[in-house]
C-alpha cells in the first residue's frame, strides 16, 4: 500500500468516527426530553420567561445559573423550560417529585448525574424542581 492510499484510508476512518460521534450526540440530546411530543411547544412568552427567570434565593440562584440554566432556559435544548408548566406537569404526574429527584441523582437523557451540581443537596434539588416547574 502506498502513502497516498494510507492517508486516504486514515481520512475515511476519521470521517466515519466523526459521523458516529455526531449520531451519538444527536441521540443523547433527543433522549433528554421523553415528553417533548406530548405537550404544546413553548411560546414566545414562555421562552422569554425561561431566559430571564431565577430563583429568589441568591444561593439557589447561583446554583441554578451554573447548572440547570444551561439546558432549562434554552428552547430546543431538549429539557423542559423553566416555568413551562405544560412540559413539567406530565413529568410530575408520571414520576412525582421523588422520581424527578431520582432522575437528577442518576442522570436522565442528556442530563448528567446530579445535574452538574455536585454541591447541591436534596433540599436544593427539590427547591430547583419546584422553581423550574413553576410551583414557586
Amino acid at each position: 500500500m502506498g502513502i497516498d492510499q494510507a492517508i486516504g484510508m486514515r481520512r475515511i476512518a476519521l470521517v466515519a468516527r466523526a459521523g458516529a460521534l455526531l449520531v451519538a450526540l444527536a441521540g443523547a440530546l433527543a433522549a433528554c426530553s421523553p415528553h417533548a411530543g406530548d405537550v404544546a411547544a413553548p411560546g414566545p412568552a414562555d421562552i422569554a420567561y425561561a431566559e430571564s427567570a431565577a430563583p429568589a434565593d441568591p444561593a439557589l440562584a447561583a446554583r441554578y445559573a451554573r447548572s440547570c440554566k444551561l439546558c432549562h432556559a434554552v428552547a430546543g435544548a431538549g429539557a423542559p423550560l423553566v416555568g413551562h408548566r405544560a412540559a413539567w406537569a406530565p413529568r410530575l404526574q408520571a414520576r412525582g417529585e421523588a422520581g424527578l429527584l431520582a432522575s437528577i441523582h442518576g442522570g436522565r437523557g442528556a442530563m448528567p448525574a446530579r445535574g452538574q451540581c455536585p454541591d447541591c443537596s436534596d433540599q436544593d434539588y427539590r427547591a430547583l424542581i419546584r422553581f423550574m416547574a413553576g410551583a414557586q
